[in-house]
């Protein structure tokens, strides 16, 4: 009898023992879990507060190019009405001329983004998110750099040399040597008119990407705030 009531003990206390292993297991493997998820989530937090501080100097950055590329196309909407009309020198195109030497570079800190890419794309678990980032830098950015690396180009090789022949470059207020000589210059007016379009269509370029920028911005605001 007492015997029969050892056993009974006995398996009791061997399958305690067995559920408490158990749970403990589960318990180290859980807590384990949970551990890697915090740290994953605050490197997505810590990528994402990268990716945004970076796009916040794309917008300053942005901001004075587009004041730049504005500036010119006014300038040279001026100087083609002035071509075109046959109109004297007047304060309005004089005040205008000096943007006629400016060259815009677009600044753009990609270094959080390919901090990001070695780290890997899936950090980022919002999928529109990391959609929206990879199209913000691998597309409108490049797209936008490989339009610039072009219109820099025909500064260079058309625009610089007629600033050379027609303008006196000692004075930054940028004063035609013969005003009437370059207005009929063939060579000047293509160009001029050659730099209102391809400035034109670069205006156009900051505007959306700055518009993409701000909209990603305040999207990765209410992301991060969503994971912290």
């Amino acid at each position: 009898m007492l015997r029969k009531l050892f056993r009974k003990i006995s398996w009791k206390y061997a399958i305690g023992e067995i559920v408490l292993i158990f749970l403990g297991i589960t318990m180290a493997i859980w807590f384990n879990n949970w551990n890697e998820r915090q740290k994953s989530r605050q490197v997505e937090i810590r990528s994402l507060q990268e990716i945004q501080n970076a796009i916040h100097q794309d917008l300053v950055d942005m901001e004075e190019n587009l004041f730049g590329f504005g500036q010119r196309v006014v300038l040279y909407k001026l100087l083609v009405q002035h071509i075109e009309e046959g109109l004297p020198m007047d304060d309005s195109l004089r005040s205008m001329l000096p943007y006629l030497q400016g060259i815009t570079t677009f600044l753009s800190n990609t270094g959080p983004y390919e901090t990001l890419k070695s780290r890997g794309l899936e950090t980022i678990s919002n999928d529109s998110i990391r959609l929206r980032i990879s199209l913000y830098y691998d597309f409108e950015f490049e797209k936008l750099q490989s339009n610039e690396k072009q219109h820099y180009q025909h500064s260079i090789s058309y625009l610089k040399p007629l600033m050379m022949k027609h303008f006196n470059l000692s004075d930054y207020r940028l004063e035609p040597l013969d005003y009437e000589q370059m207005i009929h210059d063939f060579e000047f007016r293509q160009t001029i008119y050659w730099a209102l379009r391809t400035d034109s269509y670069m205006l156009e370029l900051y505007k959306d990407l700055f518009a993409i920028a701000q909209s990603l911005v305040k999207d990765l605001e209410e992301e991060i705030g969503r994971l912290d």
